[in-house]
């Protein structure tokens, strides 16, 4: 029996994501912000470039100072507010994560280069295009330039022209989901068309569970996992069968959409002195409905599979100490073009296994990857492998050294 010890208990991080409805006004004054922090990290980045070239070229310190340490863009911001007022309009917080947000894309870029980085090779930060991606706002700081009250969230502008503190309030129904929760930071993101704020949350894990039931899950495209438990009972996992729905959707949107003009009218951008300083072309507004239904819908899927892993894995969770996997994960394999298709887009076992991992670590219990590289050719007695393999075929077969007799059926007897 374990004892009751609240020091041995760790913090575990997640989020909730909340829908706000600013008006139409408030609409616009969040756009307003999100534009200039967009030009602000547009501003830094410009800057970072002619710095690293400096560096390069004759090593100076203080540009190495700036461009590679947490805060150096940071420190920049003071000046910047003198040289360019309208920065003052935005509450502190957002700037200053904007800032904070180059320095660690710079710092995952030179972590990469230098191999300090596991995964896909990371490139130097991109310009950003607010006409692409709203750029979104961060509060770093537990309700600093916020607040949350009776189904209404606050948020606090910068000091304008005026120099009087703007705020505007909007309302967000599901606000008491974060009653009592120990927020650390809120972000504003903008998602085909509507606003969400996401609260990064933070609770005590609960104390490890002894470990009395588990199951062995083995992943799989005709269902999303086929398992078998420590009391013999087999369990088959069903797969998301209405991906296959929104598949033929997207290709219907697509399918629509490019019939569409995508560069109906050339638009030209002068400057004062009505010189041209950039031009671009404009979509033909079938084609941008089409888009903005496609993007709906995209997000409609996204948080339906996001729901689905999670409903399964708490389920496995409320019936089970330990989970196990197989490390199978689809990576463009496939016979033919809608094989590969089909197993990649209307696959979820990658992000299952990290639901999983979450889920178990929510709920004090375990969760193991295994290898199944012949795991139906291995003994599980005494772990001697059939030395030649064993054919597809060959449902049931007895170990040579132990004599133990095995199934490779889907079922148990």
């Amino acid at each position: 029996m374990r004892i009751w010890d609240e020091k041995t208990y760790s913090e575990a991080t997640y989020a909730i994501k909340l829908p706000v409805f600013p008006s139409m006004p408030d609409s616009r004054a969040i756009d307003g912000q999100s534009k200039i922090c967009n030009w602000l990290f547009n501003n830094l980045l410009e800057k970072a470039h002619n710095l690293k070239q400096e560096y390069k070229e004759h090593g100076n310190k203080d540009a190495g100072r700036i461009l590679y340490t947490k805060r150096g863009f940071r420190n920049e911001l003071t000046r910047l507010k003198k040289e360019k007022p309208f920065l003052k309009s935005v509450h502190s917080s957002p700037l200053k994560n904007t800032a904070l947000r180059l320095s660690r894309s710079i710092k995952a870029y030179q972590d990469s280069r230098k191999g300090r980085r596991k995964g896909k090779a990371i490139g130097w930060p991109k310009f950003k295009s607010f006409k692409r991606e709203f750029f979104s706002l961060e509060y770093e700081e537990p309700f600093k330039g916020y607040a949350v009250h009776d189904g209404i969230l606050e948020l606090s502008f910068g000091l304008g022209e005026e120099r009087k503190q703007n705020h505007i309030k909007m309302p967000m129904p599901d606000s008491k989901l974060i009653k009592d929760k120990n927020v650390k930071k809120m972000t504003l993101v903008k998602e085909s068309g509507l606003y969400f704020a996401i609260f990064t949350v933070t609770k005590k894990l609960p104390q490890e569970k002894i470990i009395k039931k588990t199951i062995a899950l083995d992943p799989n495209h005709k269902n999303l996992a086929y398992g078998v438990d420590s009391e013999c009972n087999a369990v088959e996992i069903e797969n998301a069968y209405w991906l296959k729905n929104y598949e033929k959707r997207f290709d219907e949107l697509k399918s629509k959409r490019d019939r569409c003009k995508r560069k109906s009218q050339l638009i030209e951008v002068k400057n004062a002195e009505g010189e041209i300083i950039k031009s671009y072309w404009k979509a033909s507004r079938r084609y941008e409905r089409y888009q903005r239904v496609l993007e709906r819908a995209r997000a409609k899927r996204r948080d339906q599979i996001k729901t689905y892993r999670y409903s399964v894995a708490n389920a496995l969770y409320k019936h089970y100490d330990l989970v196990t996997i197989g490390d199978y994960t689809p990576h463009g394999g496939g016979i033919s073009k809608k094989m590969r298709r089909a197993m990649n887009n209307q696959s979820t076992i990658g992000k299952f296994k990290k639901t999983l991992s979450w889920c178990a670590e929510k709920a004090g219990k375990k969760f193991s990857i295994w290898n199944e590289k012949g795991s139906t050719q291995t003994c599980h007695a005494c772990l001697k492998i059939v030395p030649k393999g064993l054919s597809p075929n060959i449902r049931e077969w007895t170990c040579a050294h132990c004599k133990t007799h095995h199934y490779r059926m889907k079922t148990v007897p």
